[in-house]
């Protein structure tokens, strides 16, 4: 059992493929922001997963990008490294897709602010797809073959189906944290501009949080979270066939040889491959009246996210 429960006052809840490892990343970096080493926890969602590795309870010390934690006692004991920081967080993009993660969140800590980023559905659905595509989790090659199976898929539960089209339905997914926290206490921010402003909007994050801004100064912004890479040859390629035998296994591999293997044996930076203009036209038509609904939420303009 923890000795006290952890004042967990700031969730970065989404959405998936829009920078939230980014701002993790530099939240990171600040004197006073405390974020757990395992930057997706999902406590608080109904996420699943088909690697064994993800319910692995982690160790202490140990950095990992997700796990499927169900015990509040284990989650809590993610924040028993913090040391006096004002700002306790967690970043687990399931939480804005879950339908009662923001109630489950509310319950434990009402008074939490939210951080919600938002990319272009379009843009985000083409980026999931050629991540699920590189890791192997996607073997269809032809991207509008793979999301029109996907709508087939069930069942709909993160982690279980890919869901590339209606992750992005944002709408209802910030209905849900506006009509349950205070308004004031939820910051919503574009990806778009978010990346070609990042210190503006650090700035603004660190007033949100009542945290020093001048420390944005401090913040390493050279090194690129998430770039875009694909497989080195066939070597990697034929690594992606035996791939569900080994995710048990992965969890046992040093960080140092994982990152090893990823950077110099299976995978390469590259140029991302342009999505097809019939493609993005046929998210446009089915991400319009979306995207015209949540313009009209906001109050903002999200035009650069259509045709």
């Amino acid at each position: 059992m923890i000795n006290r429960t952890p004042n967990i006052n700031l969730f970065i809840v989404g959405a998936a493929k829009s920078g939230t490892t980014s701002l993790y990343n530099y939240l990171s970096q600040h004197p006073e922001i405390f974020l757990p080493r395992v930057k997706e926890p999902n406590f608080y969602s109904n996420a699943e997963s088909d690697n064994p590795a993800d319910y692995i309870i982690p160790k202490k010390g140990k950095t990992c990008h997700k796990r499927m934690i169900n015990d509040k006692n284990v989650y809590f004991s993610l924040y028993e490294e913090a040391r006096n920081q004002k700002i306790l967080a967690d970043a687990s993009p399931s939480y804005l897709w879950d339908k009662d993660a923001a109630k489950n969140i509310y319950s434990d800590f009402p008074n939490t602010k939210i951080i919600i980023l938002l990319r272009s559905p379009i843009h985000r659905a083409y980026s999931h797809y050629l991540m699920d595509l590189k890791y192997g989790h996607q073997l269809e090659n032809n991207f509008k073959q793979a999301i029109l199976k996907d709508q087939f898929a069930e069942p709909k539960v993160w982690g279980k189906a890919h869901m590339y089209l209606d992750i992005g339905l944002y709408y209802e997914q910030v209905v849900r944290y506006l009509d349950v926290f205070d308004k004031k206490h939820v910051k919503i921010i574009i990806y778009e501009d978010f990346i070609k402003s990042t210190e503006q909007y650090l700035r603004e994050i660190f007033d949100f949080l009542k945290i020093d801004n001048s420390l944005v100064n401090k913040i390493d912004f050279q090194k690129v979270h998430n770039p875009y890479v694909t497989h080195r040859g066939n070597i990697s390629k034929g690594f992606l066939k035996y791939k569900s035998k080994l995710k048990v296994l992965k969890h046992l591999f040093p960080e140092f040889l994982k990152d090893y293997l990823n950077k110099e044996i299976l995978y390469k930076e590259a140029e991302k491959p342009k999505l097809k203009p019939e493609d993005q036209l046929f998210l446009n038509n089915y991400y319009k009246e979306d995207i015209k609904n949540l313009q009209s939420l906001l109050g903002i303009d999200l035009s650069n996210w259509s045709l």
